[in-house]
């Protein structure tokens, strides 16, 4: 493992006033980015899902349902991806997380 991604949890709150206010918590964790496959790629645009990167990371137990990670890339550009999908291989302790860069927030 030998690239490094935050994964992030969004939790609210509620102000004095009633309204949410949006906390995020970044978690850096180890992993090895990988490409998504032709296949992959191919059969989520079907569905409208773009798959950029599956990030594989050396335990499972370092995921804990975050739906949102960052990761910095060899230029240095810090993006954000949503999680499109996990998948843990039968018999490892590994687990891949394919995720799709963010392309807007919208509001």
């Amino acid at each position: 493992m030998d690239d490094v991604i935050k994964l992030v949890t969004i939790s609210y709150t509620v102000d004095s006033v009633g309204n949410q206010i949006e906390q995020r918590t970044e978690r850096t964790v180890m992993c090895k980015v990988l490409s998504a496959g032709r296949s992959e790629f191919y059969q989520a645009a079907q569905a409208e899902l773009h798959p950029d990167y599956i990030f594989r990371l050396s335990n499972f137990a370092d995921y804990l349902g975050e739906k949102e990670l960052v990761y910095t890339d060899w230029s240095n550009t810090r993006k954000t991806f949503d999680v499109i999908r996990t998948y843990r291989p039968e018999g490892s302790d590994t687990l891949e997380i394919t995720a799709q860069e963010r392309i807007a927030d919208y509001v």
